[in-house]
């Protein structure tokens, strides 16, 4: 376990302004961006088998990881290069110093662009994130590793299940402080705090399995007891599964499925990095009707108690809500500021608001900002109840969750392939029968053709978390009129 000294945002924001007048004073520096980050993260993994039933919560770790990024555009006589060097664990003179240097020596030959100027915060902004969170001490994620696995034993053994049992997984707290500045004025601040579940639970005579994932941005809203109650649920539910032959099916994908085909597929093709180098379907359809009349999507980076909510962007620019689809039609792309300002002719309407820094490992500072969504959250103003959406399905598949959706040849033809997994089952006569063998089934469809073919949702939304944890779709249950399904 790494130990550092408490570090807060005026330490950031020295580290940054030292950065700045140290650039102002390099003439070959034309313009530059600073981000200086520290994150801790708390971790307690847990698990459980009726072989080992006293081995069950190791002692909790903790990680912090501390940096600055300089992002630097520099001329000289053969012209501009653009170059972006990174130091971690320092924040003192030598580490601005040696993250320069980096950023000179990587510099390549880029085009000409701009930093972005400040744009004021909204009059009504108010901090995103939870001071508990920040306060809670490391042994608390021990305490909190132990409801998730008391609610999965639970319910295990007041089903009647008490061996053969396997469960394991983690609670994560982290916090994160992130400063932004460059030359032209922007100086701006940003804190963040998320807590996640994350866990499976295995049925080893019946061979099935359940997972599940929670979160939460504050303390008063995470009950790791639910997540691990839920997931031994799943794992109850799995049982007997079978699987369905191939052919056409009526299909409702949960709200779990449809995140994963959001933010695997249909995103990143609202996306201006996409869309610039020409793999998204939807490159030239702004404005027409890509999805039924009844379906709005947005990304609202402002929405309190989510997980993406931000003050600012990774570039230092308020979030927002970018409209995405509206009443099924193509209505804007996610951006950063390169991209808002490159393409600003051909897409006078993008604002940048989504110029994130989400780096795996929580390190801020030690990745250029790039495009990526906040909260997506997909709606309908003809939503009808869950039994409603179900009627009409005589011979059909409730898909649980999709495994790696991915693009089967050039991309901006939009075709795609993605396992079925749990909790998915067979849908006969308006009713969820058996399950589905996880992994045993493939969807086989086209991105543009499948939102076309949806048929309606549930009034009922839930949040699922990225695979990255810093952003997070909101969906209803969608039901899709045929879609391929192959064995």
């Amino acid at each position: 376990m790494e130990t550092y000294e408490v570090i807060d945002l005026q330490d950031l924001r020295l580290c940054v302004s030292f950065a700045l007048d140290a650039i102002a004073d390099d003439p070959s520096i034309v313009e530059a961006e600073v981000c200086a980050s520290w994150c801790e993260q708390h971790v307690a993994p847990f698990q459980y088998g009726t072989d080992q039933p006293d081995e069950s919560i190791p002692v909790p770790r903790s990680r912090t990881v501390l940096g600055i990024g300089i992002l630097a555009i520099v001329e000289d006589q053969d012209g501009r290069w653009v170059g972006f060097g990174s130091e971690s664990d320092d924040l003192t003179v030598d580490g601005i110093e040696q993250a320069l240097i980096n950023a000179k020596e990587g510099a390549l030959a880029g085009a000409a662009f701009q930093l972005p100027d400040p744009i004021p915060l909204p009059a009504d902004t108010a901090p995103f994130f939870d001071p508990e969170v920040i306060r809670l001490p490391l042994q608390e994620t021990q305490g909190l590793a132990t409801e998730a696995l008391d609610g999965a034993l639970t319910t295990l053994r007041d089903a009647g299940f008490v061996t053969q049992l396997h469960v394991q997984g983690q609670i994560a707290c982290r916090k994160e402080y992130v400063m932004i500045g460059n030359t032209r004025g922007v100086l701006a601040s940003d804190t963040a705090t998320a807590m996640v579940a994350d866990m499976e639970v295995r049925l080893e005579d019946a061979r099935s399995h359940g997972a599940n994932c929670s979160f939460s941005t504050h303390v008063a809203n995470f009950s790791p007891y639910d997540t691990g109650a839920e997931t031994a649920r799943r794992a109850m539910q799995a049982r007997q599964a079978m699987v369905l032959p191939e052919g056409d099916y009526t299909v409702i994908f949960s709200a779990e499925a449809m995140a994963d085909l959001l933010h695997d597929l249909l995103i990143p093709a609202l996306s201006m990095d996409t869309i610039a180098a020409g793999a998204s379907p939807f490159a030239a359809a702004y404005g027409q009707p890509i999805a039924p009349s009844w379906l709005q999507v947005i990304d609202d980076g402002r929405q309190p108690r989510m997980l993406g909510s931000r003050t600012v962007t990774g570039e230092g620019l308020p979030t927002g809500v970018t409209p995405l689809i509206t009443q099924g039609h193509a209505a804007g792309f996610l951006a950063d500021a390169y991209h808002a300002q490159t393409y600003a002719t051909r897409f006078p309407f993008l604002v940048p608001r989504n110029g994130m820094r989400h780096h795996l490992m929580h390190q801020s500072f030690d990745m250029r900002a790039g495009i990526f969504p906040t909260n997506v959250v997909l709606s309908s103003d003809e939503a009808v109840d869950f039994n409603t959406l179900l009627a009409p399905v005589t011979d059909g598949i409730y898909i649980g969750r999709l495994w790696a959706p991915t693009p089967q040849g050039p991309m901006q033809h939009g075709d795609f392939t993605c396992g079925i997994i749990d909790p998915s089952f067979h849908i006969q006569n308006g009713r969820l029968t058996q399950p589905l063998r996880p992994g045993a089934m493939r969807l086989q469809a086209n991105l543009p053709q499948l939102l076309q073919a949806l048929t309606g949702a549930s009034t009922q939304s839930r949040a699922i978390v990225s695979p990255n944890w810093q952003s997070q779709v909101v969906t209803p249950d969608v039901r899709c009129h045929q879609v391929r399904v192959t064995a």
